[in-house]
């Protein structure tokens, strides 16, 4: 009953910071108050539910300067726990069915790149805003699966990402996101207390890559990476390398 009552309070600050957001946006020219915004309501979410977020690799990257992160896609829970391991500037590409949900789904349209994955020539133009914003000094965030795992294993990942990088001539970084499917599985509204990790792993260079061979490469070098540490990291003894992770729920 106690996680019940935090998950329902989790929706209400969901609402409430999407409100706060979308009233910021007259008075922010630059579009750059979402960030703000995104990381204490991350904050407010976790606090609520009691679920923890630990990160380990943070110090492989600069995050003053732009990249692509890639990344496994478990739960609804991992944007909130990649908006606090990444904490900075970044636009997710979400998919075009949010704007539906009132308050939240317009806040996330202003906020972020949509993307309607039944159209090519509309999932270009996205990828294209994207690199426009990487341009400008900004990190993308992409699922490479494109949707939630149903089972808990890793799908295979699709090759948007990488073209991307490969476009905007900035290095990967892969992030492995491990426990948020144990937490809140897709198509169930069933959320448990628990842990979530994110693994950071050193940015891959992407200028030796080009065109669609190079992306497919790409791809599946950063896979590769990624699967590794799913495979390895989601056996049990996890708890022992605790003293290597940084609690992203405590104050910076």
């Amino acid at each position: 009953m106690r996680f019940l009552f935090g998950a329902i309070t989790a929706g209400v600050l969901t609402i409430i910071f999407s409100i706060f957001y979308l009233l910021s946006i007259p008075f922010d020219r630059k579009n750059k108050s979402f960030s703000f915004v995104a990381y204490w309501w991350s904050r407010a979410v976790f606090a609520a539910t009691g679920i923890k977020v630990r990160a380990v690799g943070l110090e492989k990257v600069d995050r003053r300067k732009p990249y692509v992160y890639v990344s496994n896609h478990a739960s609804l829970f991992d944007i909130t726990a990649v908006v606090l391991a990444v904490n900075r500037y970044v636009r997710f590409l979400a998919k075009k069915e949010i704007t539906r949900i009132p308050i939240f789904g317009w806040a996330t349209a202003r906020a972020h790149i949509m993307v309607d994955r039944k159209s090519g020539p509309d999932s270009i133009r996205s990828l294209e805003k994207a690199a426009r914003r990487i341009a400008l000094g900004e990190s993308v965030i992409l699922f490479a699966e494109g949707t939630r795992t149903k089972d808990g294993n890793l799908q295979p990942f699709k090759r948007g990402a990488f073209s991307l990088a490969i476009q905007a001539g900035v290095p990967i970084v892969p992030l492995t996101i491990l426990g948020s499917y144990n937490i809140m599985q897709k198509g169930s509204f069933n959320v448990r207390k628990g842990e979530i990790t994110i693994i950071v792993d050193s940015p891959v260079e992407t200028s030796e890559y080009h065109d669609k061979q190079g992306a497919v490469a790409l791809m599946n070098r950063v896979r590769e990476i990624i699967e590794k540490n799913y495979k390895s990291n989601q056996l049990p003894g996890l708890s022992h390398q605790q003293e290597l992770f940084q609690d992203l729920n405590a104050d910076r």
